[in-house]
């Protein structure tokens, strides 16, 4: 996977669903619409809060999954997962999940109290 492009092209997909424009973008996340330009036309991928920012303006499932993914393969690389066994990845992963598992069921018990 082409990580800008897949960041670029699901920027400019979202946006074009929910029908707003660049500049409209940018002054919610508080930035220039160059930057912001530049994430959509793949010349680079925005900082992780702005990701979570965009996840939250968007809120669009099909850019969610895309960033989710993205985020996953940015962390995959940054740990130097890539040169583990199948193996390994498949424990690392599962305790991945159960740890987020847990994480969120903590997380939606002190929103529900």
């Amino acid at each position: 996977m082409n990580l800008l492009y897949d960041f670029s092209s699901a920027l400019l997909q979202a946006r074009q669903r929910k029908g707003v424009t660049q500049e409209q973008i940018a002054f919610t996340l508080d930035i220039s619409q160059a930057t912001y330009n530049a994430w959509e036309c793949g010349h680079r991928i925005c900082p992780y809060k702005h990701i979570i920012a965009l996840i939250s303006y968007f809120d669009d499932e099909q850019f969610t999954r895309r960033m989710l993914r993205i985020l996953l393969t940015l962390q995959h690389n940054m740990a130097g997962l890539n040169r583990k066994s199948a193996t390994e990845l498949t424990s690392f992963y599962t305790k991945l999940v159960k740890l987020l598992d847990d994480v969120v069921s903590d997380w939606l018990n002190t929103i529900h109290n």
